[in-house]
């Protein structure tokens, strides 16, 4: 591959991101940008849907995420109860999704959710308003006065990864009632509130 061209390529992905994040522009959705290095020239192609997608036609007959748990055939499980015993027990990190946080908050439980990104990516997207908390990752060890052992806490980041590294050290720590919030952020913003950026 002709060294420039991925650098070509990345600048293009990278203005159509920054453009998406800030609902600035037109961006390429539903065209396709062709580049011809050799004649230093862009042609631009207008894709039209398929009248029979099941996604993007006129009359789509999937309009949200499948339980991809039930598709796989695994037993279903009901995050609503829990025993403190069986949360991180052997260093197993428990998973909740934005739906089940959802239920739970809707219900009164009193939860408290740590968010571990920085404070550029807090700036972008937050759960302030349901009184999440901003820690960065690496300060979350140097901050655990903060944190209450005893109460239950959900722990999220952007998709996922970064919290479930907290919650692991949090454990060594003798932090029980941990969840980490699966998919982060990103997966609130698509699952229960769109209002939120996805980035």
């Amino acid at each position: 591959v002709l060294g420039i061209l991925p650098g070509t390529i990345g600048a293009i992905q990278a203005t159509e991101a920054i453009k998406l994040i800030l609902g600035q522009g037109e961006s390429l959705i539903g065209r396709l940008l062709l580049y011809d290095a050799l004649n230093m020239s862009f042609d631009e192609v207008r894709l039209r849907k398929n009248p029979n997608c099941p996604i993007c036609s006129e009359h789509p007959t999937l309009t949200e995420l499948i339980d991809y748990e039930q598709f796989c055939g695994m037993p279903a499980h009901d995050h609503s109860e829990f025993s403190a015993a069986d949360l991180n027990s052997n260093g197993h990190v428990a998973q909740m999704t934005p739906q089940q946080l959802k239920a739970r908050l809707d219900k009164g439980d009193d939860l408290f959710i740590l968010d571990v990104r920085e404070p550029h990516e807090w700036d972008i997207s937050n759960l302030a308003h349901l009184g999440a908390v901003l820690i960065p990752k690496g300060e979350v060890l140097n901050r655990m006065n903060e944190l209450d052992t005893a109460r239950e806490m959900v722990v999220q980041c952007r998709s996922g990864a970064r919290s479930a590294a907290v919650i692991q050290e949090l454990q060594t720590h003798g932090f029980k009632k941990l969840w980490n919030l699966e998919g982060g952020i990103n997966r609130w913003a698509r699952e229960v509130d769109p209002s939120l950026p996805i980035y």
